[in-house]
């Protein structure tokens, strides 16, 4: 099922945030950190407006072309008949059927399907010149193009190579990878109202959700003019642990762009549209619970420096979901400087970590959710806590404990840009004079806890430039 944002926020999509105002007003989604002076509008999708379609450009078949331009053969004279009739018997015995005279109405029926058939040929043979329109009318069309957007769910599914024998029996085993793909393409192509009925007659054809990306395909000059609107408009959907592979195929340039971005040009972003929503899954794949965690540095990163990207975290679609009490979807939008009201309403963005994403400081953002357990001393639990209560219970007390990790971020900055109490990989955030997770936005967290940390030497996971 597509990913769909929770209605707590609205799954309101963190825009790259720019335009940040003084306004207290707090019904905005996350928007991308650009400058303050940026238009707030937008590229806004208008009205259907009447647009005549082309015909298609086809081409003629050759075989025909030369059969009309080859020289005709010359016709022989009909040879008179003597002392018969048109209309008498012919040698074989049949009489010939003198043709019905037409009727008007026939007449005009054979007329108008001439000139139908007519101006068919002059259109295949003369396409629509749709690069000469206006670039002003190609926008309308554009435009026109999102008045119904429907979400892409993007599943990555890599073809596995391999190096069969050329026998027919290795010839005819099956590859995991083709039974995987079999599996997929059933699953896509099938709809509610196909699981329903049985009669091939009334299956219906699964509607594609990329309506109109063939336009990216057509000639660089129209993918140019096209591709910043879709990636705007289309709303795309994807699982967590895809993110960071989508942007290094998708935003390819991106490291171009970050070599463009200097301490003085800070007022201008990089040319980048989007619009994700991130699928948060029910149970965490092996990917999720290896120690090394899902990272996003590189989302946040092209994210915070990019003219308009949106971005939000979802669930998959299932039945009796409660947004309100989703702690976890919500605690990730602290990632994009937000924070879920009870309004259902996104924050505003705080500003110290916009700062901190504008100046690229972090090297990594990883995402644990669902750690390892680790094996501790009775003496070092805090008495209190629930995994004392537990190994309390054990008589006679053990002396090593298995203890839940907790799910959490880990946040680590570059050396250059850390700050004096920054000094380990896991370090100890101060609470006084100010506690840094609330000054920061990392406050009252539901589900995830916050490490914060240095990066070691070598370790830089941004987007290289």
């Amino acid at each position: 099922m597509a990913p769909k944002r929770h209605s707590f926020p609205p799954p309101a999509r963190a825009s790259t945030p720019t335009r940040e105002s003084p306004s207290t007003d707090t019904t905005d989604p996350p928007a991308t950190p650009g400058p303050i002076n940026m238009n707030t509008s937008g590229d806004v999708v208008i009205g259907a407006q009447a647009v005549l379609v082309p015909p298609s450009p086809g081409l003629q078949n050759p075989f025909i072309r030369e059969l009309k331009s080859a020289p005709g053969s010359r016709a022989r004279p009909a040879r008179k008949l003597q002392g018969k009739h048109a209309n008498d018997r012919t040698g074989a015995g049949v009489k010939k059927q003198r043709a019905k005279p037409k009727t008007p109405d026939e007449k005009m029926v054979e007329a108008t399907v001439g000139a139908t058939a007519a101006l068919s040929i002059s259109a295949v043979e003369k396409p629509f010149r749709f690069m000469e329109l206006p670039g002003e009318i190609r926008n309308l069309i554009y435009r026109y193009t999102f008045e119904r957007p429907k979400q892409a769910l993007l599943v990555h599914r890599p073809r596995m190579a391999s190096l069969r024998p050329r026998t027919r029996i290795d010839r005819q085993r099956t590859l995991k990878s083709d039974l995987k793909d079999r599996e997929l393409g059933a699953e896509l192509s099938l709809t509610k109202s196909r699981r329903a009925r049985k009669d091939p007659k009334n299956i219906t054809k699964r509607e594609t959700n990329r309506p109109f990306w063939g336009l990216t395909q057509v000639c660089s000059q129209i993918r140019q003019e096209f591709r910043p609107m879709y990636l705007h408009k289309q709303e795309i959907g994807m699982d967590l642990t895809g993110i960071v592979q989508y942007l290094q195929t998708f935003y390819f340039t991106a490291p171009t762009e970050f070599a463009k971005l200097t301490n003085v040009s800070r007022r201008q972003d990089m040319p980048f549209h989007g619009n994700l929503t991130i699928a948060v899954g029910d149970k965490t794949t092996v990917v999720e619970q290896s120690s090394e965690g899902v990272e996003v540095v590189p989302l946040l990163d092209l994210w915070a420096n990019s003219y308009r990207i949106e971005a939000g975290f979802g669930r998959y679609l299932k039945n009796n979901y409660n947004p309100a009490a989703d702690g976890e979807a919500k605690d990730l939008y602290r990632l994009f400087g937000r924070r879920v009201l009870p309004t259902r309403q996104c924050s505003q963005m705080n500003t110290l970590w916009r700062t901190i994403l504008r100046a690229r400081a972090l090297a990594s953002v990883t995402l644990h959710r669902k750690p390892a357990s680790r094996t501790v001393e009775f003496s070092s639990l805090t008495p209190g806590s629930p995994d004392f209560f537990l190994a309390s219970r054990v008589v006679p007390l053990p002396e090593l404990v298995v203890v839940s990790t907790k799910p959490f971020m880990h946040i680590l900055f570059r050396a250059e840009c850390a700050e004096p109490w920054m000094t380990d990989f896991v370090s100890e955030i101060p609470k006084f004079p100010q506690d840094w997770l609330a000054a920061h936005g990392f406050a009252d967290m539901e589900y995830f806890d916050v490490k914060v940390g240095v990066a070691p030497a070598g370790l830089d996971r941004r987007t290289r430039v």
